[in-house]
């Protein structure tokens, strides 16, 4: 094909493409019936947290990041390691979670982010109010939910319990 060969304007389309009048439903009113009950709803609003749930926050200060690498409460369990800061004057914990690129893709690594996120929703209620930091290494996704379930309260315990015998309880 030679450049000669192409056209150098746009073929113009049709601006007849609706349906002929004889092809129809004439049983259908013409005009708009409103929306479709297809979709989600609209969204009613915001859910509060609940002060009666303790649940946990992602950790946002760089403060408390830096509190967190220096601490020396530090728990590991298989691929699991968790660091602890106490901070008794909170109102909930904060958490945050660190899975590098050494543990899988994008999609290893989210799932992975996920399952660790549910073990700690579930045990919220049990732990010291502090700042945790859960990092995993590349171990992790080879796991099932109930052996990273044990590791993740193992890590915890460890992680908790060495901030405890520093405190002198």
């Amino acid at each position: 094909m030679d450049e000669t060969d192409v056209p150098a304007q746009r073929a113009q389309t049709r601006q007849d493409t609706r349906f002929p009048q004889a092809d129809v439903d004439q049983g259908r009113t013409g005009g708009h019936q409103g929306p479709s009950g297809e979709g989600a709803p609209a969204p009613v609003g915001v859910t509060p947290s609940r002060p009666d749930r303790p649940g946990v926050t992602a950790v946002r200060s760089r403060a408390t990041f830096t509190d967190l690498r220096r601490s020396p409460s530090r728990g590991r369990s298989g691929p699991l390691s968790v660091s602890f800061v106490a901070h008794p004057d909170w109102d909930r914990s904060q958490v945050a979670y660190a899975v590098s690129r050494k543990v899988g893709n994008a999609v290893e690594r989210n799932r992975l982010r996920r399952r660790l996120r549910a073990i700690v929703a579930d045990c919220a209620a049990d732990l010291p109010v502090g700042a945790y930091q859960v990092r995993s290494s590349d171990g992790g996704p080879a796991l099932d939910f109930d052996e990273l379930k044990v590791a993740m309260s193992q890590a915890l315990d460890k992680a908790t319990s060495r901030s405890s015998e520093r405190m002198g309880t």
